[in-house]
């Protein structure tokens, strides 16, 4: 192995495949014979193994030619599988004339091999039923280049073609000279689309923090636009065929498939791959220099929030899998957790200096041990915001931790290692496969969540306060530090500034920490057993539905797709509709800080502590149509979390702290909303489609600054007070605990509405009557632009409609992606979409939005236009339509297979019964479609005289003209 994992800290939650049956592997015999037998002590991996047991589930192997592979049988969700082909490579590979180039090899993976035409794989996994972008996908990072198939079937056929397209890319890719000519401007979108702030603001700190690392110099690298622009082809190939070799690759299956026959299969196709006889040259990575002292730096730009960024590093130390090394791991990751815990309390505070904040303790890659934390400042306080981080990691070396505040964080890791071992037999194929990859990245044992319970079983009563203070101190006093701080307007002196403030916070003396008392929640059940008015079932749903004698609604769906968990969700009253145009700041402020405005008995910090070990959801949400509280959780913690909602619910504190956080919120947020033509398209662009309506607008600064914790209050008095609640628990769970878990709370409630106020004056939307092309402008990169076209539809009363749209939309979407991405190569990622409202009466959208080159947006107007022209002249072809309706009904088999789904149906399952029959027919109306339908909805819409563009631009572009 080349080189390992980013970093490495205590894994909480590995995954699980359900237990093989013996008589598998009896079948080993026939193929042990083309694989490398494990020597003692180590997997087939060549990992070590000491005193914690490997995963026995997970088939590992070897080829002779070295490549790894491993396999899991697992059914979740049943008769799927997932491929995962990873390969050692990635930027910090790359020479200086191939700057850019692991990325270029990674998109010509879908362009063409040996045996598969160019152009024609993703066509191919289309008419098979996957749709690209979401089961068909790959990345490039620092060190790892992977390959990532989600089967939605197990046939032999989808199979062994997803074996057959990895087997193409691990050695057959022809990457002509043509076809990389046409990626480099599907790349440089690509690169356009995600260079934003948060980017550039990381290659800075890279660069300060570890200058003479190849991560420094190879994250966005100056030069690699004008590589991938100007390399030819045969450089991209030696890449390709440097790395994209068997002893530098590992395949990973996870699905509801016999590993004897996926093994078989692997040793059939990969046993022919030969590795090249020279080694691969080891890269020098480079180190952060420890002895460099004490510095700081500076990152400025308009968008960015005010952050503090304090890193302290060490020599790497290679870690064994051992017993004693997890407990080290458990005592640093407990203080961590006690200092993140003590800046959450202090960001939540009333006049807090801080608006977050965060520590690490892990490796900085394998070259350097970190402990690092990170404060997010109010705008311009970033040296009150240092001086909090300097005073806080002071008080945690120097004092350690106390006794209540181990017990707490102690409950709180043993819940989520508990829950881990009791949900290791349902973990999800995607999840089980990537954590199996990036054991094998980072050379890592493979370990059951219920071994790691065990072991913290084992070790839980070392885990002491001392024994915790002491490891923390440890960690977290290694070098001097380095001090990252990002800020709009540059800092005069900057290094001579920072390191002043942070020399002056030194100087304030810190405390030791306080144990605080122990609080009792103040708000008890009912002791009392609600009356049950109505009972029924669903029956062709499984749904139980129940009425209690106060009108509140429990729907109940018991289902095996997790292990001891299950999803909720509380639904109260209008939502935002509740709330007067002029009003709608004060919904937003709810929406994002209810939690932390407690209780009116209780602070949320209190509530933390209370409910410390559970997993619970703490506050509401405001969605645009009912108040609701979702979460997962187990059965165990429903109780709780109906206790602590109840009281969100009649007594909501909606304290000073709240207010407080929200203004220092405000202003790093208002920066961001036009730090990308994406940000500004999600803030504005549905205000202009409405023709302003303020339902589809945001608030100004000015308006989200004068919100009012009263009025709020008052907002939500009457809706809290009386409105319908509907209650729905979906998962694996106990019928008569759950129903007592809601009778003795929400049941005990008074009276409650039996249906939801309509506020028809509220749902009333329309279309822009001005379909004049809008410009708007945004603030990020000069380069980037967005080009839009929306069209008016309807509200989806006609679920055919709906259904024939939403097919429209992805047949727009594959036309754009042949003709703007593959043949224009003007865009990553054009995407097209319906939108038909079921809260505003008429109302819809169809649209199309593509990130361009500026000087491209006109030539990608008309593309679109000339695409909507196709789609109303003629039906389309039946590829088309099954390449777009395929992946589509896949993704509703398998939506059925998954509790967060259900929970979709059954949150409304009877205030909005009558919509349980798109359910039902969901299927039905997607197969009903026809190219003549789709050919008539695009003649009824698409109508080139209603079509609005917006084209989002730099504000430089504006102001020039």
């Amino acid at each position: 192995m080349k080189h390992k994992n980013v970093t490495r800290t205590l894994a909480v939650l590995p995954l699980l495949a359900l237990a093989v049956p013996a008589a598998l592997f009896a079948q080993e015999t026939e193929v042990a014979t083309r694989v490398v037998s494990a020597p003692s002590g180590q997997t087939a991996w060549g990992i070590p193994v000491y005193d914690i047991t490997a995963d026995a589930d997970v088939r590992f192997g070897m080829l002779p030619n070295g490549m790894k592979y491993a396999i899991a049988h697992n059914e979740t969700p049943e008769d799927t599988a997932v491929v995962r082909f990873g390969f050692d490579v990635g930027w910090i590979d790359e020479r200086e004339a191939e700057l850019g180039l692991a990325h270029v090899v990674e998109h010509m993976a879908f362009n063409g091999s040996t045996n598969v035409p160019e152009g024609e794989m993703i066509k191919l996994l289309e008419r098979l039923g996957l749709a690209f972008g979401a089961d068909t996908n790959a990345t490039t990072n620092f060190e790892d280049t992977i390959y990532k198939l989600d089967l939605p079937r197990v046939d032999d056929e989808l199979v062994d073609t997803a074996l057959m397209l990895m087997r193409e890319t691990a050695s057959e890719l022809t990457i002509t000279d043509e076809a990389v000519d046409r990626e480099r401007g599907i790349i440089q979108s690509e690169t356009r689309t995600r260079n934003n702030f948060q980017i550039r603001r990381f290659k800075d700190y890279f660069n300060f923090v570890s200058p003479d690392t190849l991560y420094a110099k190879r994250f966005r690298a100056d030069g690699t636009v004008q590589n991938i622009d100007a390399a030819p082809g045969s450089v991209v190939r030696d890449l390709y065929r440097r790395y994209y070799r068997p002893d530098n690759a590992t395949l990973v299956v996870v699905g509801d498939v016999d590993p004897a026959t996926i093994e078989a299969k692997i040793v059939e196709k990969f046993s022919s791959w030969q590795a090249p006889s020279a080694a691969i040259s080891q890269v020098d990575k480079g180190l952060v220099d420890i002895r460099r002292g004490r510095a700081a730096g500076n990152f400025v730009d308009p968008d960015v929030p005010y952050i503090v960024t304090i890193d302290r590093f060490a020599p790497y130390q290679k870690r064994e899998d051992t017993v004693a090394e997890l407990r080290q791991q458990l005592l640093v990751n407990l203080g961590t957790m006690i200092l993140n815990r003590r800046l959450q309390k202090i960001a939540t505070s009333e006049d807090a200096p801080i608006v977050s904040g965060n520590t690490s303790a892990s490796d900085f890659f394998d070259i350097n041990r970190q402990a690092s934390m990170q404060v997010q400042a109010k705008d311009g306080e970033w040296e009150q915001a240092l001086g909090t981080a300097e005073q806080e990691w002071r008080r945690a070396v120097q004092y350690g931790v106390t006794s209540a505040e181990l017990t707490e964080q102690l409950a709180n890791l043993e819940k989520a290692l508990r829950d881990g071992a009791a949900q290791e037999g349902t973990r999800s194929n995607q999840q089980f496969a990537d954590t199996i990859l990036a054991t094998s990245r980072a050379e890592e044992l493979f370990v059951k969540p219920s071994t790691y319970y065990s072991l913290f079983e084992q070790l839980k009563p070392g885990l002491t306060a001392e024994a915790v203070s002491a490891a923390l101190a440890q960690h977290y006093r290694l070098s001097d530090p380095l001090i990252h701080v990002s800020t709009k307007e540059p800092i005069a002196d900057a290094e001579a500034t920072i390191l002043a403030a942070y020399d002056r916070s030194s100087e304030v003396p810190v405390a030791a920490p306080e144990d605080s008392g122990l609080v009792e929640f103040a708000y008890a059940p009912s002791g009392e057993s609600a009356a049950i008015v109505s009972d029924t079932i669903v029956e062709d749903l499984g749904i139980r539905t129940i009425r209690f004698a106060n009108n509140v609604l429990l729907n109940l769906k018991q289902t095996s797709f997790e292990d001891d968990k299950l999803r909720y969700s509380i639904r109260v009253g209008s939502g935002q509709l509740a709330f007067p145009d002029e009003d709608l700041s004060e919904a937003i402020l709810l929406s994002n800080l209810s939690a932390q405005g407690g209780l009116g008995q209780h602070s949320f910090d209190e509530l933390r502590q209370i409910f410390a070990g559970q997993s619970l959801t703490y506050g509401f949400n405001v969605a645009e149509d009912k108040f609701v509280v979702t979460g997962a959780g187990t059965m165990a913690d429903l109780p709780a979390q109906m206790k602590l909602s109840m009281a969100y619910l009649t007594d909501p504190g909606l304290r000073p702290e709240m207010v407080s956080q929200w203004r220092g919120l405000i202003p790093p947020f208002m920066a961001q909303i036009d730090s990308t033509p994406q940000a500004v398209a999600q803030f504005k662009a549905g205000e202009v489609v409405s023709g302003n309506n303020p339902r589809f607008a945001f608030p100004s600064e000015a308006e989200l600054e004068a919100v009012s914790a009263n009025r709020a209050r008052a907002l939500i008095a009457d809706e809290f007070a009386t409105a319908p609640i509907e209650i729905a628990v979906v998962g694996e769970f106990d019928v008569d605990q759950a129903i007592a878990a809601v009778a003795s709370t929400f049941g005990s409630l008074p009276p409650r509405a039996t249906q939801v106020e309509v506020h028809a004056e509220r749902r009333k939307a329309a279309f822009t009557s001005d379909r004049s092309e809008r410009v708007l402008t945004h603030a990020g990169a000069t380069d980037q632009a967005l080009a839009q076209t929306y069209w008016p539809t309807t509200d989806d009363g006609d679920a055919q409609e709906e259904a024939t749209l939403e097919l429209l939309a992805r047949v727009m979407r594959l036309e754009m992606t042949d003709t703007i991405r593959e043949q224009l190569g003007a865009s990553y990622s054009p995407s097209a979409g319906s939108s038909m409202s079921d809260i505003y009466d008429g109302y819809g959208t169809f649209s199309t939005s593509v990130i361009v080159e500026p000087s491209q947006a006109d030539e990608v107007f008309g593309v679109v236009d000339q695409l909507a022209d196709k789609l109303r002249s003629a039906p389309v072809d039946a590829d088309t339509l099954d390449r777009a309706r395929k992946p589509l009904l896949e993704q509703i088999a398998q939506a059925r297979k998954n509790n967060g789904w259900w929970l979709g149906v059954a949150d409304d399952a009877q205030l909005d019964s009558g919509r349980l029959d798109r359910i039902r027919t969901q299927e039905e109306r997607y197969n009903a479609v026809t190219p003549q339908m789709l050919q008539q909805a695009a003649q009824r819409y698409l109508d080139p005289a209603q079509a609005l563009r917006i084209r989002i631009v730099h504000d430089s572009l504006v102001e020039g003209e």
